[in-house]
C-alpha cells in the first residue's frame, strides 16, 4: 500500500532543514528546539520509509527525496501566501507583509532611502528586509535580489541593473600592498589580487559585507573592492589606477512563479526596480 503523509505540518520541517542545513538553524527558524526537529524528521522518514537527510560534517545534506518534498512544501508555502494576500487586497484594514532578501549593499543603496516613499505608494505593505540568501529556491523571502542570473527553480526573474565592482581608495593613500578584503563567502572575495599587482597575498582586514568594506576603506584609506552603485561624492574616494579594474555584475529580482498573479508583490517589484533609475543607474531593459 502506498505511503501517505498524515501530517502536512511535517513538510515545514523538511523545508527548513533543506534551506538551513543544520538542525540548530532549522530549529531557530521554526521557533522550536533541535530535539523536536530531529524527532519530526525521523518520524516522517520512518512513516514514508525513505531517507531524507545524510549527515555531512557539521551539517546535513538533503537526499533527492527530501529535495522533492521541499519543492512541494515551497510551492504550497508561496501559493498560500498568494491566496492570503489576494483575500486581503481591497481591504484597507488588512496589512500585507512582504519580505525582501538582498545583499546589505542593495538594501542600503536602493531600499532604505526610499522606505517612506513605499509607505505612501503601498500603505498596506509591511516591509521586512533581510540578507538571507539560498542557493536553491527563495528561502522564506517573498522577493530575493540575487547577484547574477538565477538558474533552475520555479522562479520568475527580472534583471534589476548592471553594475561594476572596482577597487577604490583614499586620494592620498600610500599603496604599500595592504588592502581591504571580503570574507570567503563571497565568490569574488580576492578579486582585488588580480588587478592590484603589488598586493600582499592576504588582506590587512577582512569584512563581512560591502557596506562594512566601504566604511573600512573610508576609515583606513586602503584599497578595497566596492560596487560602483555604493560610491558617493562625499565618500571622497578615487578609482584605483590598476589594470582590468572593472568586474561586471548583474542584479536580478526573483520571486516564486506561484506569486506571479500577486498584484501587491508585483507592485513592490516594480517599485524596487524604479529605485535603480532614481538612483542614477542604468535600469536593465524589461
Amino acid at each position: 500500500m502506498p505511503k501517505t503523509l498524515d501530517n502536512w505540518d511535517d513538510l515545514k520541517f523538511v523545508l527548513a532543514m533543506t534551506r538551513h542545513g543544520t538542525m540548530s538553524a532549522a530549529a531557530r527558524y521554526l521557533d522550536t528546539n533541535v530535539a523536536t526537529v530531529s524527532r519530526r524528521l525521523d518520524r516522517l522518514s520512518h512513516d514514508l520509509s525513505i531517507s531524507l537527510f545524510e549527515k555531512r560534517g557539521t551539517g546535513f545534506v538533503a537526499t533527492l527525496a527530501a529535495e522533492r518534498l521541499a519543492l512541494i512544501a515551497e510551492d504550497l508555502d508561496h501559493r498560500l501566501r498568494s491566496e492570503i494576500v489576494g483575500m486581503a487586497e481591497g481591504n484597507d484594514d488588512v496589512m500585507i507583509p512582504i519580505e525582501i532578501a538582498a545583499p546589505p549593499a542593495v538594501h542600503r543603496r536602493f531600499v532604505l532611502p526610499r522606505t517612506s516613499e513605499l509607505s505612501e505608494y503601498l500603505p498596506q505593505v509591511i516591509l521586512t528586509l533581510t540578507d538571507k540568501t539560498f542557493s536553491q529556491g527563495l528561502g522564506e523571502a517573498d522577493i530575493q535580489v540575487r547577484i547574477g542570473r538565477p538558474e533552475g527553480g520555479r522562479l520568475k526573474a527580472r534583471k534589476f541593473c548592471d553594475y561594476s565592482l572596482r577597487v577604490y581608495h583614499a586620494p592620498d593613500a600610500v599603496l604599500n600592498g595592504e588592502w581591504i578584503g571580503l570574507t570567503q563567502r563571497f565568490p569574488d572575495a580576492d578579486y582585488l589580487l588580480r588587478v592590484y599587482p603589488d598586493a600582499k597575498p592576504s588582506p590587512r582586514y577582512r569584512v563581512e559585507s560591502m557596506p562594512m568594506a566601504l566604511d573600512m576603506v573610508i576609515q583606513t584609506g586602503l584599497p578595497g573592492l566596492l560596487p560602483d552603485f555604493m560610491i558617493q561624492p562625499h565618500h571622497n574616494l578615487v578609482l584605483a589606477d590598476m589594470p582590468n579594474n572593472d568586474l561586471k555584475g548583474e542584479l536580478w529580482i526573483t520571486y516564486h512563479e506561484t506569486r506571479h498573479s500577486d498584484t501587491t508583490l508585483r507592485a513592490v517589484v516594480d517599485w524596487f526596480c524604479s529605485s535603480s533609475s532614481k538612483s542614477g543607474l542604468k535600469l536593465a531593459s524589461q
